[in-house]
Formats: structure tokens, C-alpha cells, sequence
């Protein structure tokens, strides 16, 4: 009698243990993070004497991969969602302002100018969910975008730090 339940017993674990091979339901993971970038953008001197202003320019890369939490997921990775796009502006001297700053992805058609900045000021970009969702894509697909960054300060020699925090929701694949 006891051979017969255990033979029952390990055919019957045989049986679930070979049902669970036809299991293919998607398990997928979201996880919330943040992208950031950091652009460090140089206003030279001008030989020019009578210059109020100076211009400056610079482009950043940004890679997904280089954040360690998508980076886990990046091989699985289903949607990348931007909820909201916010710039601080460091390393402008006490009294100085950048007159005029835009912010470009092209890819995107993310193209914003930003007034009158000071040292430590932080702006949220009033873009639209259209530009946000294109952003989302862009990433997804891509997993980086290019930004830059120009306009013209009060001052020079000095070196702006931009910083662009981006909110995020990942989705991705856990197992399948």
C-alpha cells in the first residue's frame, strides 16, 4: 500500500512539474527612479571690448544604461514613462544672471527658452504631454537622448552647471 501512494504521489508531482512548462504569462516590474544629466557649460572672455554678454554651448549624451536601477532591467526593458522635466542652475557668480539659456532635444522637438536665471534657481519645463510622451519613446527605443544647452551670460570666465532631473517610471519584463 505504501508504494502505491508513494507512486501516486510522484506522478502526480510529475504531472504539475510538467504542466508549468506550458505557463507563459508575462510577469513585468515597475519601478520608479530618476534620470539625471548633467551638462557642465563653459562662458569664455571675449577679446571683443565692448561685449555685455557671452555666449556659451554645450551637448550632452545622455545614456539610460549609465543609471544602475534601468541598467538592471535594460535587456527586458518594455516602457520608459517621463513624468515631468526640471532644470537647477549652479555656478553663476553672486549678481550675475544667464540672460537667456535654451534647452534642445531635437529628436524630440523639445526646444525651450528660460529667462533671467540665477545662481540655485530650479525650473520645471511647462512642456506638453505630447513632448513628455515623445521623450518617453525616444528613450525606450533609443535608451539615450542629446541635449544641449545654450545661450548667453552677464559673465565670463565661468562654468554653468545644469542639472536635468527627470522622474520616471520603468517598466520590464521579470520573467518569462
Amino acid at each position: 500500500m505504501k508504494t502505491i501512494i508513494t507512486l501516486a504521489v510522484v506522478m502526480t508531482g510529475m504531472l504539475i512539474l510538467s504542466g508549468c512548462e506550458s505557463i507563459t504569462t508575462d510577469f513585468d516590474t515597475n519601478l520608479t527612479t530618476t534620470i539625471l544629466a548633467e551638462i557642465k557649460v563653459p562662458a569664455e572672455k571675449s577679446s571683443l571690448k565692448d561685449v555685455t554678454t557671452y555666449p556659451f554651448t554645450a551637448t550632452k549624451v545622455l545614456d539610460i544604461k549609465e543609471n544602475s536601477r534601468i541598467n538592471e532591467y535594460i535587456d527586458r526593458l518594455k516602457e520608459i514613462n517621463v513624468k515631468s522635466i526640471t532644470f537647477t542652475f549652479s555656478g553663476i557668480p553672486a549678481g550675475e544672471t544667464i540672460t537667456e539659456l535654451n534647452i534642445s532635444v531635437q529628436s524630440v522637438a523639445l526646444d525651450v527658452t528660460l529667462e533671467d536665471l540665477v545662481n540655485g534657481v530650479s525650473v520645471t519645463l511647462d512642456v506638453s504631454p505630447n513632448i513628455l510622451n515623445s521623450l518617453s519613446l525616444e528613450l525606450t527605443d533609443n535608451q539615450q537622448i542629446t541635449i544641449i544647452v545654450s545661450g548667453e551670460s552677464t559673465f565670463a570666465p565661468m562654468v554653468l552647471n545644469t542639472l536635468m532631473d527627470m522622474p520616471v517610471t520603468v517598466t520590464a519584463t521579470v520573467i518569462k
